[in-house]
């Protein structure tokens, strides 16, 4: 054999063997191997937060490492995604996202410190829930239509709460204010539930909040329930109408899902929905979620991701049609 074909083959085992052991090291080849952090977007006690503590110890016994939930609330879902987009893409660091930051935010804001089609990359949806308007006795508001009528007679007079600029519990009231012609101050807070808490106390007329949080209080009489956004009654709350009776076609309620960096491994991505999945379908999960107003979903990637875009088109079109302005 000539010298300058045996330099060749050597050469060539030797590349094959530094990519060979390069593959070998590549994340995702024995993930996981140390903690897990999931990121939350809202404050604890949030849906979102609830089913991410539900799914931590979980995953703990499936990937046999810690799973660490942080709550990230602050800047609509912004403080959270952000800090996604520049997490090493290794597996390590999730984020529990929503619309706000993920398809709200996006097309009301011109600049953010990350793209979300871009730097977040959705992994596994794993649930939706409906909101309720809800409002402070005080307010004397029973239905829906007094509500709008007292808005009506005194533009500007009453406010509403909401989990931050751009959330959807802002943008559900704000596509109401334009539905139905009135003036409600907005008051932002650092996550629904603080907001809730000031409905409450009378600090604040009303809000959309989560079934689930609400529940409680509306059973004690603390919160009067006006109406629910879903499409049809929701089954923890049957005798409350929807807002879609007295304006066709309304809806207004969040999903979320566990969101990655982008360029995580397509092969750490796989196993995490397969770990996911199962979890969030099992019918006593899906049961118990149920019980607390959250409807467990555990799409694939591509199905969640299918719906991200198409969420993302529909808040474009609804920016358009409706002029909603981000406010600062």
């Amino acid at each position: 054999m000539q010298r300058s074909t045996v330099l060749r083959l050597t050469f060539a085992l030797l590349c094959g063997g530094v990519l060979h052991a390069a593959s070998a090291q590549t994340p995702g080849s024995n993930w996981p191997a140390r903690p897990i952090h999931i990121t939350v977007a809202n404050t604890a006690g949030s849906s979102p937060d609830v089913l991410a503590r539900y799914l931590g110890p979980r995953l703990a016994e499936v990937w046999k490492q810690p799973v660490v939930v942080d709550n990230r609330a602050g800047a609509g879902g912004i403080v959270a995604a952000e800090a996604l987009a520049k997490a090493p893409p290794d597996g390590y660091s999730l984020l529990v996202g929503a619309d706000g930051p993920v398809t709200i935010l996006p097309n009301l804001l011109s600049s953010l410190p990350y793209d979300a089609r871009a730097d977040l990359v959705p992994v596994v949806s794993l649930g939706k829930i409906d909101f309720v308007l809800v409002a402070n006795p005080r307010t004397g508001f029973r239905t829906l239509r007094d509500f709008i009528s007292a808005a009506k007679l005194k533009p500007g007079q009453y406010n509403y709460a909401s989990a931050g600029n751009g959330s959807p519990q802002q943008f559900g009231m704000e596509l109401l204010k334009q539905r139905a012609g009135i003036h409600v101050t907005h008051i932002p807070y650092r996550g629904g539930p603080l907001g809730m808490q000031d409905v409450i106390a009378g600090q604040v007329d009303l809000m959309f909040i989560a079934v689930g949080p609400a529940l409680p209080h509306i059973r004690s009489g603390r919160l009067v329930a006006l109406a629910v956004g879903g499409d049809t009654r929701h089954p923890l709350l049957p005798e409350v109408p929807t807002v879609a009776d007295s304006y066709a076609g309304f809806r207004s309620g969040t999903w979320f899902g566990l969101f990655a960096p982008a360029r995580t491994p397509q092969a750490v991505v796989d196993a995490i929905g397969a770990a996911v999945t199962p979890i969030v379908r099992n019918p006593a999960v899906r049961a118990d979620l149920a019980a607390q107003g959250i409807e467990s979903t555990g799409d694939t990637q591509r199905e969640f991701s299918v719906q991200v875009a198409a969420e993302y088109e529909r808040y474009a079109q609804i920016v358009k049609v409706s002029g909603i302005k981000a406010e600062p």
